[in-house]
């Protein structure tokens, strides 16, 4: 059963909305969370709802729906600006899953309706996000407010392919002929393979043995299709047992010998095979709709405080680590303007003088191209101590604020849906990989070959520091509370890549991804920087140390990890580590980032595919629930 439309349907819905070019906008009605409705006037007519289940459906009727009394905030954002606009142009996003509705009143809008992943509903104007339905950042798309709209990068258009284009693409393909076209064209797995079927190819052939006069055949069915598609304006259901299968804007030959329905329009046949969807699950009532967006909005101001407190703690450390690597330019400024305060005398001379605040006695200089500011009265140690205390007050907020980000999503994922559990007692049919000594720690083989070992609880990193980190290797963490120590065991030939992965690694398996916050800075140390001695007057608690002297930061890292199969002193296992070591080590691996997808239900799937048991893959997983990013030699449904 269809559960969504493709591209192919994408277009068919969208030159029925066409129709609508020229009316305005009445009404906007935001029934619950994924079910948006826009009721347009036409001159003279009746007026006309446009129906979008987000992520799913998109199509026009002559129906709208009991709606709420007290319609939510994102509806009151859009009637606010939308109200009496008029429907300027609709079309699609090249050939992706993406309706634009561009709408016109006093100022230019875009209503761009995404049906691709969960989907999303964004305003735009002037190319920049009014408001997104829900907020999601990306390593290459940021979708919040106020913050510049781009598209997903594009994918090929198959009417403007050339035929030597498509073969480029199908050859540098390592499976099939029609999962190269559904994944690589956009068309999805139905529509692959009937432009199959109506080639007369074999779906099951390799696209890299595919040839010129292949690649015809399938551009010739593609325009076929885009022309009947064009031309048509009816729309059929398929039934399969009595049973909605299907709902396709032409006619399909997959589907010869199975009953099929004649609609008027490709949206009258939408909207009836959405109504007999089988529901396997009550719809959400108004309160909780109206709870998940109280929630949501939550947790937008929950991780911009998390991404600033972080950002402070990193920079009032990196500026006490300043002030001692340049020791002598900062303490012979201050000395000078020490004694040119005591003589009430112009600072201006001061090597880098900024500007200088008396009443609070707060000098500011330019070092290096740096600005800091001092205590005239204090000394370079004092001042480097200022700064290292609003880097431990900053993280220390930080631990809070992780914490409640972590309550927050569990709120909403619990609002959002039920959470599936693998049944409990069920034994596996596979057998488990070969077992090595660092599994007892998280660990990875980074891209360059060295074992990199994390702790999994307070126990396992105190005897992972004690035991494991010994003289010439390399201590690891994220710049956040909440993050396992990380070792890399060096060897000849490692270098600062391999600390890169480290640190990567220790802000993905931190706190950090049951927060979501998108992306946390690392660093690593030399062994003699970690020490279980803490401060005069100040409490470790167990699997904490004090790193003492200069930690080598890194840029912020997107949180993403990759699971691939690898082979390891000649036997094979799983493993979860950075993307390029995965990439560097695998053929057949699945790169993820914090989701929504429950972690227990995506650990069964990969153990059903790796073929080793569901433990062996849940040891090795990141602490929260996913999104699968991307996949490579393998197919996760």
């Amino acid at each position: 059963m269809k559960e969504a439309q493709s591209s192919f349907d994408v277009m068919a819905s969208v030159k029925e909305l066409r129709a609508l070019v020229g009316g305005h906008i009445d009404k906007i009605y935001h029934p619950t969370l994924d079910h948006l409705i826009l009721a347009v006037r036409l001159p003279g007519e009746e007026k006309t709802f446009v129906h979008f289940w987000v992520g799913r459906w998109l199509y026009v009727s002559r129906k709208g729906q009991q709606t709420p009394g007290e319609p939510s905030d994102f509806a009151m954002m859009l009637r606010k600006r939308l109200t009496n606009a008029t429907v300027a142009g609709v079309a699609q996003q090249g050939f992706d899953r993406i309706a634009v509705l561009t709408l016109e009143k006093e100022e230019r809008f875009q209503l761009v309706l995404e049906m691709f992943g969960d989907g999303n509903v964004i305003l735009v104007k002037d190319g920049t996000i009014v408001q997104p339905l829900t907020s999601h950042t990306w390593k290459h798309r940021d979708v919040r407010a106020r913050k510049e709209f781009m598209f997903p990068p594009p994918v090929p258009v198959p009417s403007e392919l050339t035929a030597e284009g498509l073969l480029k693409i199908l050859q540098s393909s390592d499976t099939d002929i029609v999962r190269t076209v559904a994944t690589r064209l956009n068309t999805g797995g139905r529509y692959s393979e009937e432009i199959c079927a109506r080639a007369g190819l074999d779906k099951r052939k390799k696209a890299k043995d595919a040839t010129e006069a292949d690649a015809r055949l399938i551009l010739g069915v593609i325009r076929e299709f885009t022309e009947q598609i064009e031309s048509s304006g009816r729309g059929y259901i398929v039934l399969k047992d009595s049973v909605v299968e299907d709902v396709v804007p032409v006619k399909m030959r997959i589907y010869e010998g199975l009953t099929t329905e004649e609609f008027e329009t490709y949206s009258s046949a939408v909207e009836s095979y959405v109504g007999r969807i089988p529901r396997t699950e009550k719809e959400k009532p108004r309160e909780t709709v109206l709870e998940l967006e109280r929630l949501k909005r939550k947790l937008a101001q929950q991780e911009a405080a998390a991404q600033k407190l972080q950002d402070d703690a990193r920079e009032a450390q990196i500026m006490g680590d300043f002030l001692f690597a340049n020791y002598g330019e900062v303490a012979k400024a201050l000395s000078l303007a020490k004694d040119r305060v005591l003589d009430s005398e112009a600072l201006d001379d001061v090597p880098g003088f900024v500007s200088y605040d008396a009443r609070n006695s707060l000098l500011r200089l330019n070092i290096r191209s740096v600005e800091v500011q001092l205590d005239i009265k204090g000394s370079v140690e004092s001042n480097a101590q200022r700064y290292y205390e609003e880097a431990k007050r900053a993280r220390k907020k930080l631990e809070g604020v992780l914490v409640a980000l972590g309550d927050a999503r569990r709120d909403i994922e619990d609002q959002m849906k039920e959470i599936v559990r693998p049944e409990h007692g069920a034994k596996s049919k596979h057998e488990p990989t070969k077992r090595f000594w660092f599994e007892r720690f998280r660990w990875f083989i980074s891209s360059e070959g060295a074992i990199v070992l994390g702790g999994k609880d307070a126990k396992s990193n105190d005897l992972l520091v004690k035991k494991h980190l010994g003289a010439g290797d390399r201590y690891a963490h994220a710049d956040i509370h909440g993050a396992p120590s990380v070792v890399v065991k060096m060897m000849d030939g490692v270098t600062d890549q391999t600390l890169h992965e480290a640190c990567e690694f220790a802000v993905a398996v931190s706190r950090a991804w049951n927060a979501k916050i998108g992306a946390a800075a690392g660093y690593w140390v030399l062994p003699e920087q970690v020490s279980k001695t803490p401060q005069s007057g100040e409490y470790l608690a167990k699997g904490a140390f004090v790193i003492r002297g200069k930690r080598n930061y890194t840029d912020k890292l997107e949180i993403k990890l990759g699971i691939g199969e690898i082979e390891f002193e000649g036997a094979r296992k799983i493993m979860c580590a950075p993307e390029r070591a995965v990439r560097v080590r695998s053929k057949r691996f699945v790169i993820i980032r914090p989701g929504e997808m429950d972690k227990n239900d995506f650990a069964k799937k990969l153990a059903g595919i790796f073929e080793v048991p569901i433990e062996e893959i849940q040891s090795i997983l990141p602490p929260g629930n996913v999104d699968i990013v991307e996949q490579v030699g393998l197919v996760i449904s």
